[in-house]
């Protein structure tokens, strides 16, 4: 039997994910951050991040934010940053569209924000980027590899 590819395992990721946030109570509120270092004090949205083990000894990060309204009745936006070697979190969470930006030592509410519109999923993919990882060294002889077949197909 072939191997699954990461993109399999991304979609069913995201799907088993978007149910637990609509309405199925799970053990996913241990991953619920009360609030991060330098955030503004008037965030009403709720955020969660994590490990999700996707493979035996390989996780992926995910940093997940609420819309900032109606959370049960936004879509849900998948945000992959184009890895190997771009982090979502880093760089599409906190430079580009996601509810902070940094200023200093301070987090500053960013009013472009994508998550006033909808649920935003930020995963850090493939293992090696940014939290991710595998604990298998062996695999990061071959991730780009199996990226390119993935996309040559």
């Amino acid at each position: 039997m072939a191997a699954w590819s990461p993109w399999i395992a991304i979609i069913v990721f995201t799907a088993t994910l978007y149910t637990s946030f609509t309405g199925v109570k799970s053990s996913i509120n241990g991953d619920q951050i009360s609030s991060l270092p330098g955030q503004p004090a008037n965030v009403t949205f709720r955020q969660y991040s994590g490990y999700v083990e996707v493979r035996s000894q390989r996780a992926l990060f995910y940093y997940f934010v609420e819309a900032e309204t109606q959370p049960d009745s936004k879509p849900l936006v998948l945000w992959l940053n184009g890895g190997p070697g771009c982090s979502s979190v880093g760089y599409g969470a906190f430079m580009e569209n996601g509810p902070f930006r940094p200023r200093g030592r301070v987090l500053i509410k960013n009013p472009q924000s994508w998550n006033k519109e909808a649920n935003m999923l930020y995963l850090e993919s493939p293992a090696g980027v940014g939290f991710s990882y595998s604990l298998n060294q062996s695999y990061y002889a071959y991730v780009n590899d199996d990226m390119t077949g993935f996309v040559a197909v």
